[in-house]
């Protein structure tokens, strides 16, 4: 389960459903900390990388979960914005793997050929979808932080959750075409059933007059 592509955003959902406009941080960083820990456990081992999304949130969700515990108050910038520290904590853990590998490479290794961990190809989309993702999640940030400063029900139904997803969707469909791309390019598309049918098959003797 932690190692499908669509468990990487749960962490930051749970918060986001549980922390409401100006709500606790305390349980919202402890659910989404629980999440992370979940996905951590449940992922599958043998790629090669650590899941350094689902790292870095255990960090940054604990970081906030203790920071609420400490500061038990409604009308502090923890509590006033935590929806947009949430989502900044994703965008500087996707931007601070690019300095090494890339964060989406953890989910799209077992969808490829282990020959093909070390192509440039690959290496470079990765660094194109996690940028995509980085850069919409800075844009969730900003939303959130937008919302929150106008405190108006429009504002908070807006900028809190009509923009958030819509960022998200777009990030979704823009991923997936750059993946279909990097697909397409391959020259070679593994068929187990006709590789198996390759192996069985006698070989052809020519026959001289």
């Amino acid at each position: 389960m932690g190692d499908e592509p669509y468990t990487a955003v749960l962490p930051w959902v749970v918060f986001a459903v549980i922390d409401r406009a100006q709500g606790d941080p305390l349980w919202a960083g402890v659910g989404a900390l629980v999440t992370a820990l979940t996905l951590l456990v449940t992922s599958k081992r043998g790629t090669g990388r650590r899941n350094v999304l689902m790292l870095g949130a255990v960090v940054w969700f604990a970081g906030i979960a203790v920071a609420g515990f400490l500061n038990r108050t409604n009308t502090g910038f923890l509590a006033h914005d935590g929806r947009a520290i949430s989502a900044a904590g994703f965008a500087v853990i996707a931007f601070g793997s690019l300095l090494f590998h890339p964060a989406s490479e953890f989910y799209t290794r077992p969808h490829v050929r282990t020959a093909r961990w070390d192509d440039r190809a690959f290496h470079r989309v990765n660094i194109l979808i996690t940028l995509i993702w980085a850069a919409t999640f800075t844009g969730i940030a900003l939303s959130h932080f937008v919302g929150v400063s106008m405190n108006t029900p429009e504002a908070f139904t807006v900028f809190n959750w009509v923009a958030p997803i819509a960022f998200a969707s777009i990030a979704a469909h823009r991923s997936r075409i750059c993946w279909e791309d990097f697909n397409d390019a391959d020259e070679y598309e593994p068929d187990p059933i006709g590789d198996l049918a390759l192996d069985w098959e006698p070989p052809l003797h020519s026959t001289s007059d």
